[in-house]
């Protein structure tokens, strides 16, 4: 005896056999597509956050020069180069991450003499 609940399914049409397996084929490639999709953007949220992670410390430095004493500032190569005047003017080579001072030029003794006309 076999019970009700068990039916024997009849082979589909084969136009409709067709229609699933195109329907099946589908779903196999835009399937395929969202996963490449979700590993590209995971991909990429990792290259940032390596990236932003080797990136130099944004900390400010304190510089130990009073601003009305700082006369020109430039940039360059990691170092701030920093020209002081004041009662001992001096030329400052300081390394940008910590200001740490790498180099100082005492500005000492008088201006060179302007050439004769």
């Amino acid at each position: 005896m076999s019970s009700p609940e068990v039916e024997e399914e009849e082979p589909l049409d084969p136009a409709v056999e067709r229609v699933r397996r195109k329907l099946v084929r589908l779903l196999l490639v835009s399937s395929g597509i969202m996963v490449l999709g979700f590993a590209a953007v995971a991909i990429a949220v990792f290259y940032r956050i390596s990236q932003n992670s080797a990136r130099p410390d944004d900390t400010p430095v304190i510089l130990d020069v009073a601003p009305d004493d700082l006369r020109s500032v430039a940039v360059g190569d990691g170092t701030l180069v920093l020209t002081i005047g004041g009662d001992t003017p001096r030329i400052e080579v300081r390394r940008m991450s910590d200001g740490v001072v790498m180099r100082r030029f005492d500005l000492t003794g008088a201006a060179p003499a302007s050439a004769p006309e």
